[in-house]
């Protein structure tokens, strides 16, 4: 114990002041029986694996892949038939690699049915179990495309639009026509219980709390700024992982989006580019160049795009202080802008059991709101009655932009002997500079005189690390594994904040020195993990348990605000699945989640974003930890039809949230606070319906109660019943071409100080493919009857706001697609898969 202790303290030497090393230590050392028990489960459960094994001593397996590209097709359907009397025996899915495994009774003659939607139902050719032959593979069995609809195959034969997983729902970029020119946040919009404000900012389940991953690997931005940077044209699909696993960053209540982008997987040279505008001029270029080599493959991708989103805007403001009410109305025009430039060079190369990968990525985002507005105020004396009356023209501008660079490097290594036994290994690290926040606010009165004004600037850089290894041991029974792994994660932010306020009698902006900060941040995070999953006839499971230590430090030049802080949790992960028959699976899981706060919810500082209104951070703020629990059911028709229902129920713990207060005239401040504890539980339903081959329907609804337990409420707890409803309409009108009609309710939700009220609109989008599939266009048409709105009341001890924002509408897209050499994406079928879990192998 003394030996490890040393290492340890070496270790944590290198990164931590001597007083945090040996309470971690204690802590660590406290816990570790518990890391011990994980590391004992591969061998009690190869041990029962094994037993298990010797019990079905037959086993039929194999491979479905297409005839017509040798890819393999996953979610194909089997059934077993005993060959005397044609009776079913067993039955089962391919995976994502296309492998399946039957287990025969009794030895015999048997054949397998194989279907899947968009081929040819096929039977193989009877084959015999024997005493002598208790395991068999067979030859990979090819499905041919149905001839009904290989000539429309590009525009019927589509995937389902959101696949529920045991862990996540999988949701189809391609079919999403109204995404077409957009960004990610435009393709989550239309899944259940996501929710996108008219400020651009995304809630799942109420909550926005997730960490946004691309291709497995953090994004360089949280939230949805990340969500907005990456075209629609570049992805393949997205992960909602609802309850992820112990493998998974802890961070974020709602859990990951993994953003999958679209790879090249033919040989020689093959390519994209996506041109889009739109009427408010958006407009977007972006392009994909791979090579493909039996050994290597090299991608070249990149993208040069400006976003613009104009929105009306109406706000009533009543402030009351002791001495004045003060009502603001504030009306006049909004913008957002975002632009996005970068360039992205990754190589892989496959050498016999070794991959090894390569990515470098450059440039530059510059995100920006403001808007133009006019004020009515009133200001009425509260010890006399007395009114005066003020008439504004006001500007206010927020403007954030940096320089990024980015290198990624990885290896996988498969061991020889034993399929799915690996390592693998991967480290990035991002450098943002130049990265600076600009804060402008003008105010005038009817003669063009200046009477109010802020210059703020915030100068930073970023620096941002990630250290990854993980190992995976499967069993003998070849459906079981253990898998654990270490990771460290470094952030670090240096910067300094200046302010400029406008005097009056000087008609100038003026230093104010006492509001200077600078502030230097670190926030490093280890963590170990150890997973145990199995599959046994119908029934799977998966176990898991991380342990992290955080170590925060924020330093400032405000000596009441400065802090230190260091913890270690442990979050648990528990899922479990029970295949009920050769169509439906019912599935359940558990997990705990935190949220760790960003540094600008600890920023010490006033900043004016627009004329009357402030916000500050608090340096003090703690994390939320959330408890979530789901259950599942899906049913598949064989006619492809779908339909899945998710309970869910999630607790959170110190919920963080801005609270406004009033802070002066007519200005109010924002303030993050631990809020208190919320609750969510509700039920979400989907259903994806064929009725012919030129109408197919997708619909989804989620309903489910939130409730805030609010410390800072003087009444009762904020409550409410919460739903949303899609129904999307897809019509296949001629070979090569294809409409789609949304239609969405999103419905009223409370907040910690009011309440977001319910709207309804309507998307239209048509998509057109010219001769030989190169060329393709797509006009959307969003919010047609011009009915999206926002409008939020907030009430408080002082004050009530009632926000209305109107996005212009309606909102005209136009994206061009060409690809060339036959450009086709990537289908994942690298490495073995025999989780029943569907998608818990990255």
């Amino acid at each position: 114990m003394r030996i490890f202790q040393a290492i340890v303290s070496n270790l944590l030497s290198f990164s931590y002041p001597p007083d945090l090393q040996q309470l971690f230590l204690d802590r660590f050392l406290s816990n570790l029986f518990v890391i011990l028990i994980l590391l004992f489960f591969p061998a009690v459960t190869n041990i029962f694996a094994q037993s298990n094994e010797a019990a079905s001593t037959y086993q039929v397996k194999g491979r479905i892949i297409s005839k017509t590209d040798n890819t393999p097709i996953e979610f194909a359907s089997l059934v077993l038939y005993n060959a005397n009397d044609s009776t079913p025996v067993d039955y089962t899915a391919t995976d994502i690699s296309g492998n399946f495994s039957l287990t025969p009774k009794d030895k015999g003659g048997y054949f397998i049915a194989v279907s899947f939607i968009g081929y040819e139902p096929l039977k193989t050719n009877t084959f015999e179990i024997s005493t002598e032959k208790r395991k068999i593979v067979l030859p990979d069995i090819l499905l041919e495309e149905s001839e009904q609809l290989l000539s429309e195959v590009v525009v019927t034969g589509r995937k389902r639009q959101v696949v529920y997983k045991l862990d996540k729902q999988v949701i189809e970029a391609a079919e999403f026509l109204s995404a077409a020119g957009g960004t990610a946040a435009d393709i989550l919009m239309q899944t259940p219980s996501i929710r996108v404000d008219a400020e651009g900012e995304i809630t799942f389940r109420g909550s926005s709390g997730f960490k946004v991953y691309i291709d497995g690997k953090p994004g360089s931005l949280n939230g949805a700024a990340a969500l907005e940077q990456i075209s629609a044209g570049q992805i393949d699909n997205i992960e909602v992982l609802t309850t992820p696993s112990a493998r998974n960053d802890a961070d974020g209540a709602v859990g990951i989006i993994n953003i999958n982008t679209k790879k090249s997987d033919m040989e020689g040279w093959s390519g994209m580019v996506n041109l889009m505008g739109s009427s408010v001029w958006s407009r977007n270029i972006d392009f994909l160049v791979a090579l493909r080599k039996k050994d290597f493959r090299w991608q070249l991708s990149g993208e040069a795009s400006r976003r613009f989103v104009l929105s009306d805007y109406d706000q009533l403001k009543t402030i009351i202080t002791p001495e004045l009410l003060t009502t603001d109305h504030s009306t006049g025009l909004r913008k957002r802008h975002t632009a996005w430039y970068y360039l992205t060079s990754s190589f892989d190369w496959f050498k016999e059991n070794t991959t090894w990968s390569a990515g470098i990525t450059g440039g530059y985002r510059d995100r920006w709101r403001g808007g133009e507005l006019h004020y009515e105020d009133i200001y009425e004396t509260v010890a006399t009655g007395e009114k005066t009356y003020g008439s504004f023209d006001g500007k206010d501008f927020v403007n954030l932009y940096e320089y990024h660079l980015r290198g990624d490097l990885g290896v996988e290594h498969n061991f020889s002997g034993r399929e799915g036994h690996k390592l693998t290994a991967s480290l990035y690290g991002l450098y943002e500079g130049g990265a600076m926040e600009n804060f402008q606010t003008d105010l005038w009165d009817m003669q063009g005189k200046q009477v109010n004004g802020h210059r703020a600037w915030e100068y930073e850089y970023r620096f941002t690390g990630q250290v990854n290894a993980d190992y995976v041991y499967p069993f003998d029974n070849e459906t079981g594994k253990f898998e654990s792994g270490y990771q460290l994660f470094s952030y670090t932010e240096d910067g300094d904040y200046t302010i400029d306020m406008f005097d009056q009698e000087q008609d100038a902006f003026i230093r104010r020195d006492d509001l200077y900060n600078k502030y230097l941040f670190r926030r490093d995070i280890h963590a170990i993990y150890a997973l145990i999953s199995d599959v046994h006839q119908r029934f799977g499971y998966q176990l898991g348990l991380r342990g992290e230590y955080t170590y925060r430090k924020l330093g400032n030049n405000f000596e009441w605000a400065r802090h230190s802080r260091h913890r270690f949790d442990l979050f648990p992960s528990v899922h479990v699945s029970y295949t009920l028959n050769d169509h439906s699976q019912i599935r359940a899981a558990y997990t705990r989640r935190i949220t760790q706060p960003e540094l600008f919810y600890m920023e010490p500082y006033v900043v004016y974003v627009d004329y009357n209104t402030a916000q500050m951070g608090n340096p003090f703020i703690k994390p939320e930890y959330t408890n979530s629990v789901e259950a599942g059911y899906n049913y598949n028709f064989k006619n492809g039809n779908t339909i899945s229902a998710t309970l869910f129920h999630r607790a959170r713990k110190d919920k963080i949230e801005r609270l406004r207060v009033p802070y002066h005239s007519s200005v109010t401040l924002d303030s993050m606070a631990n809020v208190g504890n919320d609750y969510s539980s509700g039920i979400e339903l989907a259903a994806n319906l064929q009725f012919n081959k030129y109408w197919n329907l997708d619909a989804n609804t989620s309903y489910y109660f939130y409730r805030i337990k609010n410390q800072f409420k003087i009444d009762d707890d904020e409550e409410s019943w919460n739903w949303q409803l899609s129904v999307n309409n897809n019509f296949d009108v001629a070979k090569n071409t294809r409409v789609r009609l949304e239609a969405y309710y999103v419905g009223p939700m409370v907040s910690t100080q009011g309440r977001v009220d319910g709207f309804f609109y309507l998307n239209i989008a048509a998509r057109q493919q010219f001769p030989k599939q190169k060329l393709t266009a797509s006009l959307v048409v969003r919010d047609i009857l011009s009915t999206a709105e926002y409008i939020n009341t907030r009430s408080g001890i002082g004050m009530e706001t009632l926000t209305k924002i109107y996005p212009r509408s309606p909102l005209f897209t136009l994206t061009l697609t060409y690809t060339f050499n036959n450009f086709k994406q990537q289908r994942k079928a690298e490495g073995p898969n025999h989780d029943m879990f569907e998608g818990t192998n990255r």
